[in-house]
C-alpha cells in the first residue's frame, strides 16, 4: 500500500552554511510503506576463502570485491586550490552534485589499499570511475587498476554515465573552469582493455558489454547500459540508461548458454536492474535502466540470479521474482558520498556471502583536522540541510523558520538510505501531509538487508 509520494527537485547553496545562493539538484523523497516479493533468504554459514585447487573446481570458491562510482578527480585537474574558491566553478559543481571529490584520490587509494589487502580473486567496478568522463581522470585509474591486477586480482568495469562522451569535463583553475577532454566509447575499450575487453570471450557489437571467463564454469557479465551523449539536453552528461534490443537478446543469448553449461554468472550494470523503491523509475528517473520490469523478467527467465549495481550512490539490495525464479540486485554506494562503502563477497558453490566495509581513514590533510568520518558526514549533511530547506519553503510553501527546523530530520533520513539497512529508533516531529508519510517512508527500508546478505545461488530455472 502507498500512502503518499513526494518528490523532490532540490536546490542547494554556494555558501551551505549561510545558505545564500542556490542552484538546483534533484533528491527524491520516497513514499512506500509496504511492498510484498519472494526472496531467497538464508543463514550464512561460515565464510569460506579460495585456494588455487578451489579455482580449477567445477564450482570454484571465491572472494568477489565491489566497488562503485569512483567519481575520480585526479589533482592535475585542480590547479590554484579550486576548494579555497566558495564561488567558484568547483563549489558550483558539488553544490549541484555534493560529492568528496577533492578526496577522491586517497580515498581510491585507501579503498584499493584494503581490498587488496583482503586478497580477494575479483574486483568489480559498476561504472562512474571518473568524475566527468576526463581522459587524464581515465588514464590515473587504469594506472592504479593496474597495480591491482599486479597483486592477482582480476579487475572488471563497465563504463557509468559520467564516464564517456561528457560535455561537462573540464579541469579547474582557481576560481574558474576549462573544458577538458573527454573520451569516447572505443577509447574507454582501449584504456581498461585489461579489465574485461582484451580477454573477453564475447563482445557485443553493439554496446561496450563483454562476457569474460576468469575462472572456470564462472563468467562475468559486464553490460553497458549507458546513453552517450545526451540528446536531450546538449552540453549536459545522461543519467539515464537503456538496455538496447539488440543488446538484451546477446546478453539474453549468453545467460541461456550459460544455464545449459552450469556456469555461474556474475553480472554488473550501472544502472538499477530493479527499482530499490517502489516508483523509482517514475518519481527519480534515470537511476534504474529504461523499461526495467520488461527487462528485468526477461534476464531472469533467462537465468540471471545476481547483478551488481552502482548509479544512485546507496547501498542497498533489493530483488524480483518471476514465478518460482529471482534476481538480487546488489548496489553499492559511491566511494565519494559518505559513508564510502564497498562490498566483499565470500562464494561457495550454492551460496554468496555479502559483507560490506567502509572507508573510515585516509591520508590525506582534513579542514578543520577532523577526523575523515567526521569530515564527510558534515559535508554531506551541511549540503542536504540546505537542500531540504529550500525545498520546503519554496516548493512547498513551509515557513523558512519551520522549514529550516524541519530540515535535518530529512537529512539525517537521507543519509540513513544512503548508508544502508535503514533503522528509525526516535521520535520525529508530526509533519503535515505528504511530508510525515514522505519522512518515515525513507526510515521503511525494504528488504532484504543492505549491508549483509546471503543470496541462495542454486535454485534453478524451470
Amino acid at each position: 500500500m502507498i500512502i503518499s509520494i513526494c518528490e523532490f527537485h532540490v536546490a542547494t547553496h554556494t555558501n551551505y552554511l549561510n545558505m545564500k545562493t542556490f542552484k538546483i539538484y534533484p533528491i527524491l523523497i520516497l513514499a512506500i510503506l509496504a511492498w510484498s516479493c519472494s526472496k531467497d533468504m538464508v543463514q550464512p554459514t561460515e565464510l569460506t576463502t579460495n585456494t588455487e585447487n578451489s579455482l580449477k573446481s567445477a564450482k570454484p570458491k571465491m572472494k568477489i570485491a565491489v566497488m562503485s562510482d569512483i567519481h575520480y578527480l585526479d589533482p592535475a585537474l585542480m590547479t590554484g586550490n579550486p576548494s579555497t574558491f566558495p564561488t567558484g566553478d568547483f563549489q558550483t559543481y558539488l553544490n549541484s552534485d555534493p560529492k568528496l571529490l577533492e578526496f577522491s584520490n586517497p580515498i581510491l587509494r585507501k579503498a584499493i589499499a584494503e581490498i587488496v589487502a583482503s586478497k580477494p580473486d575479483v574486483l568489480l567496478i559498476p561504472g562512474d570511475l571518473t568524475k566527468d568522463g576526463e581522459l587524464i581522470n581515465h588514464q590515473a585509474v587504469a594506472t592504479m587498476l593496474e597495480q591491482v591486477s599486479a597483486k592477482g586480482i582480476k579487475v572488471f568495469v563497465v563504463p557509468g554515465n559520467h564516464d564517456i562522451a561528457n560535455p561537462e569535463a573540464v579541469h579547474y583553475i582557481g576560481a574558474g573552469s576549462e573544458p577538458e577532454p573527454s573520451i569516447s566509447a572505443s577509447d574507454f575499450a582501449d584504456i581498461y582493455e585489461k579489465f574485461g575487453y582484451q580477454d573477453a570471450i564475447y563482445r557485443d557489437s553493439h554496446s561496450l558489454s563483454y562476457v569474460c571467463e576468469p575462472f572456470n564454469n564462472v563468467w562475468v557479465l559486464g553490460i553497458d547500459d549507458c546513453i552517450y551523449p545526451d540528446l536531450q539536453i546538449p552540453g549536459k552528461a545522461n543519467i539515464a540508461g537503456v538496455i538496447k534490443p539488440e543488446t538484451r537478446q546477446w546478453i539474453q543469448d549468453r545467460l541461456a548458454e550459460a544455464t545449459k553449461k552450469n556456469i555461474t554468472v556474475l553480472a554488473m550494470m550501472h544502472h538499477g536492474l530493479v527499482e530499490h523503491y517502489t516508483g523509482q523509475q517514475s518519481l527519480d528517473n534515470g537511476y534504474v535502466t529504461a523499461n526495467w520490469e520488461a527487462t528485468a523478467d526477461a534476464l531472469i527467465d533467462a537465468g540471471l540470479r545476481v547483478i551488481f549495481t552502482g548509479h544512485y550512490h546507496a547501498n542497498d539490495i533489493t530483488s524480483r521474482s518471476k514465478g518460482t525464479n529471482t534476481v538480487f540486485d546488489i548496489e553499492t554506494g559511491s566511494l565519494v558520498t559518505p559513508p564510502s562503502p564497498y562490498r566483499i563477497i565470500t562464494s561457495d558453490p550454492n551460496y554468496l556471502y555479502v559483507d560490506t566495509k567502509h572507508v573510515t581513514t585516509i591520508d590525506a590533510p582534513i579542514p578543520y583536522g577532523l577526523p575523515f568520518v567526521s569530515y564527510s558526514n558534515g559535508f554531506l549533511s551541511a549540503h542536504l540541510d540546505g537542500i531540504f530547506t529550500y525545498m520546503l519553503n519554496v516548493k512547498y510553501g513551509v515557513p523558512a523558520p519551520s522549514a529550516v527546523g524541519w530540515a535535518p530530520f530529512f537529512t539525517e533520513a537521507m543519509m540513513a538510505h544512503y548508508a544502508g539497512d535503514e533503522n528509525l529508533t526516535h521520535e520525529v516531529p508530526a509533519l503535515p501531509p505528504p511530508l510525515n508519510g514522505a519522512l518515515y517512508s525513507l526510515w521503511s527500508d525494504l528488504p532484504p538487508s543492505d549491508n549483509q546478505f546471503t543470496v541462495d545461488m542454486r535454485k534453478k530455472i524451470r
